[in-house]
């Protein structure tokens, strides 16, 4: 059983990062099914009487947690619902849930995180010879992340988002137009703030004020395509205040928001963001993970 909750742990954590089903069910990309080769009537209804379920899945949360742990840091709590014993170790499980404060993986915040299978018949298959996970039926999941100003600030400092600031320095270093010299992100009355800093060396000689110049762009937030993109942004300094609708693409390349979600996506998983508001200056984003059937997983 360890190892089958190994592999879920590194699925949910590691490597991504329920309808109350009698019938197969096709919704959101992803089918639910019910439930089929599970132990006998007998070897379930004696694994509940003896209490074996209830402590196989306390057992299982142990594990789960454990394994969560080494992959993040932050303060967890799991729960796992199972069949029997023997179905939670041959793979065959309810569900399983995750809630984690305060959590960093890879170099990513968030305040909160859950993260919870959506069906109640989940299927799946560890080979220990060859490190491989086959998924039976679709795993899906729902998830649920809750960035503050702080998180996002603490992100920014990865060296994967400082790659993709370079990128856009060498294309601004090649024209002599602009360097970035640091970013910092806001929450201020419920809208996005990404903020500047940037060496402009022509506005030194057109101004004679120095080279230097701190902008900020104001944005609302929406989901399109699965994605977290900016809406409607604003560009704001000392001097002018301009509309960027065209140039929304660009600055959505740098948008740390996208990066932050980077972290649950892996080539197996097909992530779809569903909701993204800001409330009480917080970012609460929510969508779906979901690893199709027969996928073959190497661990």
């Amino acid at each position: 059983m360890k190892k089958q909750i190994c592999v879920l742990a590194a699925i949910m954590f590691g490597l991504s990062g329920g309808f109350n089903t009698v019938q197969a069910q096709q919704t959101e990309g992803f089918r639910c099914v019910a439930p089929y080769d599970l132990s006998s009537g007998f070897s379930s209804t004696l694994s509940r009487i003896s209490g074996a379920n209830f402590l196989g899945s306390k057992i299982a949360e142990h594990i789960l947690k454990s394994q969560v742990t080494k992959n993040a840091d932050g303060k967890f709590t799991v729960g796992v619902k199972s069949y029997s014993v023997a179905d939670l170790k041959a793979g065959r499980f309810k569900s399983m849930e995750i809630h984690g404060k305060n959590v960093e993986a890879d170099g990513v915040y968030f305040s909160t995180m859950d993260i919870s299978t959506l069906c109640d018949f989940n299927y799946i298959v560890y080979d220990e010879k060859n490190s491989t996970a086959v998924f039976k039926e679709d795993f899906p999941m729902s998830f649920a992340v809750t960035l503050s100003e702080e998180d996002l600030n603490k992100t920014m400092k990865a060296a994967g988002y400082f790659d993709m600031i370079e990128k856009v320095n060498n294309f601004g270093k090649s024209i002599s137009l602009f360097n970035i010299e640091s970013t910092q992100a806001k929450i201020r009355n419920n809208k996005f703030v990404y903020v500047f800093n940037l060496n402009v060396p022509a506005l030194s000689f057109l101004s004679g004020k120095g080279s230097r110049l701190e902008v900020a762009l104001i944005t609302d937030l929406k989901v399109e395509d699965g994605e977290v993109l900016l809406d409607n942004p604003q560009f704001v300094n000392s001097y002018v205040k301009v509309d960027l609708g065209s140039l929304t693409k660009v600055f959505n390349y740098l948008d740390p928001l996208d990066y932050s979600l980077k972290v649950m996506e892996n080539k197996d998983a097909d992530l779809q963001v569903r909701n993204v508001n800001i409330i009480n200056d917080k970012i609460n984003i929510s969508g779906t993970i979901n690893i199709p059937k027969d996928k073959l997983t190497q661990l």
